[in-house]
């Protein structure tokens, strides 16, 4: 996984970059975007699959993404499932922490990541 140097090093490249004015505007020369995202490609049209993945790790890092948690489908059936919730992320089903409410009520508190694709639960 990039570091945040790794990260802050490729931001810096893409700001160092020199735009051409152009009629239209200014603009960057592609294949030097290219360079600087170190994405590489034979023929100019396709990207090896391991520097796009970089890429996208380098936006947002696995350690980042997030997922949001839906009651189980089962919750309306049985009260044993209650407590699950699942990962729109990855589908699995993923308990939830039951806790006394200032009221002495119980109820259930979404995790903070998802247990299994390790996603940060958001709210939608």
């Amino acid at each position: 996984m990039p570091t945040n140097d790794e990260r802050r090093a490729m931001a810096a490249s893409l700001r160092d970059l020199a735009a051409e004015d152009l009629e239209d505007g200014e603009f960057y020369d592609c294949g030097e975007v290219e360079d600087a995202l170190d994405l590489v490609t034979d023929d100019g049209y396709w990207y090896e699959v391991d520097g796009v993945r970089r890429l996208a790790d380098l936006i947002e890092p696995e350690s980042e993404q997030t997922c949001t948690m839906d009651k189980s489908e089962f919750a309306d059936f049985a009260p044993e499932y209650e407590g699950l919730y699942s990962c729109h992320k990855c589908g699995e089903q993923t308990a939830v922490l039951a806790c006394v409410n200032e009221d002495g009520d119980m109820e259930w508190v979404k995790p903070r990541f998802c247990g299994f694709c390790g996603g940060r639960v958001v709210e939608k």
